[in-house]
């Protein structure tokens, strides 16, 4: 009976609805500043400029920062909730993380940000992807549209007066 429905797409083929991949989000913002400091302000001063009022778990009064190789939240109270864990790290130009903000039901995420030194400032490349198939996938594609924002939080608190690629 299996080919009866010849004609019809299988699961397992290409094109089919299964197959079907999200794309990944992809975001650019240039920053006045060398690679070096371009990723220690990322890195070592998230907690002044990520917009936790905006962004966040716990919310305004919270603080995010790189914690023993976690990503995470803490609450004025000192409760912590983990955003994501650095899978790859090479300072000054990479950190990887497996990401669950606000979608901690389903399996990480993936987000990478690149440092590019473009010689009078940095380039950076945020790319997130590893999205779960079916609707939870979609889910979190749809969750994780607010990079451009963020990344114009971080490339104010730079020094940069341009907003990023969107």
């Amino acid at each position: 009976m299996d080919g009866l429905f010849s004609h019809a797409a299988s699961a397992s083929e290409p094109g089919s609805q299964d197959d079907y991949r999200l794309p990944e989000h992809r975001h650019t913002v240039s920053v006045p500043v060398s690679a070096d400091q371009a990723f220690e302000g990322f890195s070592d001063y998230i907690h002044l400029w990520w917009p936790v009022g905006k962004f966040s778990h716990f919310g305004p009064g919270s603080h995010v920062t790189f914690d023993r190789g976690n990503l995470v939240e803490e609450s004025e109270d000192g409760e912590q909730h983990l955003w994501g864990k650095i899978v790859h790290l090479d300072s000054p130009q990479t950190i990887v993380l497996d990401f669950t903000l606000g979608m901690e039901i389903a399996p990480p995420t993936h987000v990478s940000l690149e440092f590019h030194d473009q010689g009078t400032g940095t380039e950076l490349v945020l790319t997130h992807d590893g999205w779960s198939s079916g609707q939870v996938g979609q889910e979190q594609y749809e969750h994780y549209t607010q990079w451009p924002e963020i990344l114009d939080y971080y490339a104010r608190f730079m020094g940069a007066n341009s907003r990023p690629d969107r």
